[in-house]
């Protein structure tokens, strides 16, 4: 009885956790699901607009052209065309370097259906767009997952590293990042032993890995989880909170490769499935 009861509360969790993570997307207009493009910026005039010699094209744009990101010693300004109003974080905009990603409180330009922001990776400048209006955004009914399995929430013994082992990230467009691993999580699944390496993400454990089910029913580029640090040399690893990378809803986001240490030899048929079949 009381373990049938502790089932029905953790399946309970996981259902409250995905209903709200589908209710939190539904309600985001600056999802990855809404991504309308992702261009590399060039040293000066970067000309944008729904025309065809500008060299940002977005047929969302309301004019053919639109203004100029002028990129110069790694700063961009935006100078918007005579006539064409722009909003920068809900006020108009003005001429001045434009604070990114890498900054605390970066820049929101807005025009039309779309919202555009100056994201760092790398040396690469880029320019990241989101539309509202996006088709796959509005058909959004839900993330597709697995059922709740509660034998894929497993205790793993956890080994900290002191110091932590320095580790470089790759993303997908090639660029390179210095990260760490603070750790390793062992354990065993159907009598074959696993290890997966911890990421440091702000003050909390990100493991990134990816599995057999990738071959047919999970996303390729691998799929990650969170979890508090560690206050022992235990650590819980709750496949059913896996969750997909936004490369899998969108070819404009810039994920992270698996690292090669986190590539399972076994299948976790547990956590988020492909969203696109």
């Amino acid at each position: 009885m009381a373990e049938n009861m502790a089932t029905a509360s953790y399946e309970k969790k996981i259902k409250t956790i995905r209903r709200q993570r589908d209710e939190d997307t539904a309600s985001d207009p600056l999802h990855w699901l809404n991504l309308a493009g992702l261009f590399w910026l060039e040293e000066g005039d970067n000309t944008f607009g729904n025309a065809e010699n500008n060299k940002i094209i977005l047929l969302a744009l309301p004019q053919p052209h639109c203004g100029i990101f002028h990129l110069s010693n790694e700063l961009v300004t935006l100078q918007p065309a005579e006539g064409v109003n722009i909003m920068l974080n809900g006020e108009t905009a003005k001429l001045r370097p434009l604070r990114t990603d890498r900054d605390k409180a970066p820049d929101l330009m807005e025009i039309g259906p779309l919202t555009m922001k100056i994201i760092i990776r790398g040396e690469a400048t880029l320019l990241r767009a989101w539309d509202k209006e996006s088709p796959v955004g509005k058909n959004f009914k839900g993330f597709k997952y697995y059922p709740i399995k509660p034998e894929y929430c497993i205790t793993a013994k956890y080994i900290p590293y002191d110091p932590p082992k320095p580790a470089k990230t790759i993303d997908i467009i090639g660029t390179e990042a210095d990260g760490v691993f603070l750790g390793q999580a062992q354990f065993s699944w159907n009598g074959i032993n696993c290890t997966l390496e911890a990421e440091k993400s702000g003050d909390k454990l990100l493991f990134h890995f990816d599995d057999k089910t990738k071959e047919d029913t999970t996303y390729g580029g691998g799929r990650n989880f969170t979890v508090p640090m560690p206050q022992n040399q235990e650590v819980i690893l709750d496949f059913n909170l896996a969750k997909n990378w936004p490369c899998a809803y969108t070819p404009y986001a810039t994920c992270p490769v698996t690292p090669m240490e986190n590539r399972l030899s076994i299948r976790i048929e547990a956590g988020e499935k492909k969203y696109f079949e």
